[in-house]
């Protein structure tokens, strides 16, 4: 029976990220109110039975019965016991310093990704059976696209993007008129967060990305793509440096620059799985319209009017 205080803080804490990006709403099928209904009633069935070993006493048996909506996050296949799992990541070292050596994009690539593959600090983060998730696609990709962190399906592929979060990025990408082989993925954190949670995803600590910044600097000298495009507040973060005040509503849209490059700003696609409106979607593609534009590549009058 899943612990209601661990799902809550869960709901809370993804809610409180979606509201940082500027989500004002969120959508709920019917079906999501059917489950977290017979959810709750059959933890009040046996609430009674629980035992304080299972982190559920009298004191906060009131906020397991606390009502929550919000959109299901999977569980991931690699469960591991809280207990397991530590909240927070020991300190992390200075951020790394290094030249790459000299040769062809493919082998100053592979020097870079057998390094943060070795990398004891990146090692040292990892959940029980995550791996180290280093960038991957064309080396010669003119669109560069940064995510946040790895999830649970990431960790585990040690492959960016290959959750369901990934796979609408595919369907972007195809309505675009590419694919993950013309593109290069990349994220912000090379390790999936660490937290106490049995499921669920904790964003970067600013530590966490100042560390990774360099790794992911490296790949943008070697790839030298014509556009960058930051997925969600957090890769916009990690990029440009965290503003407390930015929202990512009033930053998208409009062009920013990193690394003197050309850098489009747009929600992530896991915002899309949370808010699959078609005002959400239409906010996204204007975005990726503009990236084409950039590209110089051809845009049609269907294309244009996607989710009008």
């Amino acid at each position: 029976m899943i612990n209601l205080t661990i799902a809550t803080q869960a709901v809370l804490e993804e809610l409180s990220r979606m509201r940082s990006e500027g989500v004002d709403r969120i959508f709920v099928q019917n079906q999501t109110l059917k489950e977290l209904g017979s959810l709750l009633s059959a933890n009040s069935e046996i609430e009674n039975n629980y035992d304080p070993e299972d982190g559920v006493t009298q004191s906060n048996r009131s906020t397991q019965k606390s009502d929550y909506l919000a959109v299901e996050e999977p569980k991931p296949k690699d469960v591991q016991s809280p207990a397991k799992i530590k909240n927070v990541a020991p300190a992390l070292p200075s951020p790394p310093s290094f030249e790459i050596p000299e040769g062809n994009k493919k082998k100053k690539w592979e020097w870079l990704r057998q390094k943060v593959l070795e990398c004891e600090t990146c090692k040292g983060q990892l959940n029980p059976s995550g791996k180290v998730v280093f960038g991957e696609g064309n080396l010669d990709a003119e669109l560069f696209l940064c995510g946040e962190a790895p999830g649970a399906d990431e960790e585990i592929a040690g492959s960016p993007f290959v959750g369901p979060a990934g796979e609408l990025l595919m369907k972007i990408l195809n309505a675009m008129g590419l694919n993950r082989e013309k593109v290069y993925l990349g994220n912000i954190l090379n390790w999936r967060p660490r937290h106490d949670r049995a499921y669920g995803n904790r964003p970067p600590t600013l530590e966490e990305m100042e560390f990774c910044l360099p790794y992911l600097r490296a790949q943008l000298a070697i790839v030298q793509p014509k556009v960058v495009l930051a997925l969600g507040k957090t890769a916009t973060d990690g990029l440009i440096g965290h503003d407390p005040k930015r929202r990512l509503n009033q930053m998208r849209g409009t062009w920013h620059e990193v690394s003197g490059l050309p850098m489009m700003v747009t929600y992530h696609p896991s915002y899309l799985l949370h808010n699959p409106s078609r005002t959400s979607k239409r906010k996204v593609w204007e975005d990726c319209i503009m990236v084409m534009e950039k590209l110089r590549m051809p845009v049609s009058d269907k294309q244009k009017a996607f989710f009008l």
